[in-house]
């Protein structure tokens, strides 16, 4: 096969595997669902790392102006909002789990009722 051949054949490919994986919003599955309730109910503990380097991110430089302070909230109320998050994640993944086969209470579709869908959605660092 030619170079110039290879390279159309390549991009047709790519630009087919975009289109069809890129679908519109759609309803998600039972099995999605399913996984998603799995995740959620197995990695629910991780908000608590996750809340304390969010109250640290959000109270350094806003209202508490130094990092000390920031890190001592963060070491004292990070934690305690980690905990809470993580009871209400992971009691999400349950009912997620437990009720996989039936869509949900709005027009039959079964989107997450916790935003974001998974934690790892919450992490850019």
């Amino acid at each position: 096969m030619s170079r110039s051949r290879m390279l159309v054949v390549g991009l047709a490919l790519g630009v087919g595997m975009t289109v069809f994986l890129s679908s519109p919003c759609r309803a998600q599955t039972p099995t999605e669902k399913l996984g998603r309730g799995l995740a959620n109910t197995w990695l629910g503990w991780l908000e608590i790392p996750n809340q304390i380097v969010n109250t640290y991110r959000q109270n350094t430089g806003k209202t508490i102006p130094t990092r000390d302070e920031a890190t001592v909230k963060a070491i004292f109320v990070g934690p305690v909002k980690g905990v809470r998050e993580a009871f209400k994640r992971t009691g999400h993944g349950l009912w997620d789990t437990l009720t996989f086969m039936s869509p949900g209470p709005k027009k039959g579709n079964y989107q997450s009722r916790i935003k974001p869908e998974f934690i790892t959605e919450t992490y850019d660092y």
